[in-house]
């Protein structure tokens, strides 16, 4: 998801060569993915000393303990978040995922930048041929145990007539008991290439949020820039890498009821979805798509 790609990118493109980490080894730029435990901060140390660069990629808000925290395990402990600012502080150069993040580590920190999440569009593309009949199929992804804010759908039931749901995830959320009630819903276990094929059997992509606490303010916008990559409008609540892509084009931020409820009459139109979907696809070829953010990610690590 957040590396792999980019490794593979920048080795084929770029005077770089890329490999996972093997600590009998020297390297000139050792990169810590969201790794900042005790053992990590140890290695950091220990390349630094031989001379090494540090990098650490900033992608979870640790930084931030404040707010609601209604989904288990995403409030961060004080430890962690004295890790993730000691491995910032401390590291030589900072990654940060979002423009969030970006904003907080930059404070911490005079070597970072923000280089977002990248999509492969070798396989996330669109249908060859667009669907235009009802019902309307709409789709999430993510955690199971992050899936409480698809209740706003019960909410809106009667703005959802004609419209279907897909939910695919690591496993059946509870709250689809009370999503059926508002409109039919089904259920498909996820798998990266598994996921890129159902795709291109949907009309357009949701992705609301209750914007409680800094955990969910720091996320991407990989959620919705994948099925943006094949082509569907993203309707999404206002967390600030939503609104940067939609703001590219490509979807609709939606916050409240009613802005949510106008989404979804917009969608009914399929001349709007297709155009909105082909705004998508161009948003994530110029913004998001592998060698664009691999780009990015590889002349960054040159400048070190």
């Amino acid at each position: 998801m957040r590396i792999a790609n980019v490794g593979r990118w920048v080795n084929r493109n770029l005077p770089i060569y890329s490999e996972m980490y093997r600590a009998d080894r020297r390297y000139e730029v050792v990169v810590f993915v969201k790794a900042m435990d005790e053992n990590a901060r140890r290695e950091r140390e220990r390349v630094q000393a031989r001379g090494a660069k540090a990098v650490f990629d900033a992608n979870v808000n640790y930084y931030e303990i404040w707010g609601d925290y209604e989904l288990p395990n995403t409030q961060p402990t004080e430890e962690q978040r004295a890790a993730a600012v000691e491995m910032t502080e401390r590291a030589d150069a900072v990654v940060a995922d979002s423009s969030y993040i970006y904003d907080i580590v930059g404070k911490l920190n005079d070597r970072a930048v923000w280089i977002p999440d990248n999509v492969d569009l070798r396989l996330f593309r669109p249908a060859r041929r667009r669907r235009s009949a009802t019902p309307v199929r709409l789709v999430w992804s993510g955690r199971s145990a992050k899936a409480r804010p698809l209740q706003l759908l019960q909410e809106l039931a009667d703005a959802l007539h004609g419209f279907e749901l897909l939910v695919v995830s690591d496993r059946e959320p509870a709250e689809l008991s009370g999503v059926r009630q508002a409109l039919p819903t089904t259920f498909q276990p996820f798998d990266l290439r598994g996921y890129a094929r159902i795709l291109r059997t949907c009309d357009a992509i949701i992705s609301p949020k209750r914007l409680v606490n800094g955990y969910e303010l720091g996320h991407t916008e990989w959620k919705i820039t994948l099925g943006m990559a094949a082509a569907l409008p993203a309707v999404a609540s206002p967390q600030r890498s939503y609104v940067e892509a939609l703001g590219a084009g490509g979807g609709i931020v939606a916050d409240s009821h009613e802005e949510w409820i106008a989404a979804f009459e917009k969608l009914r139109d399929p001349d709007v979805r297709c155009e909105l979907g082909e705004q998508a696809r161009a948003t994530v070829e110029e913004r998001y798509s592998t060698p664009v953010v691999a780009r990015r990610y590889g002349e960054f690590l040159l400048s070190l």
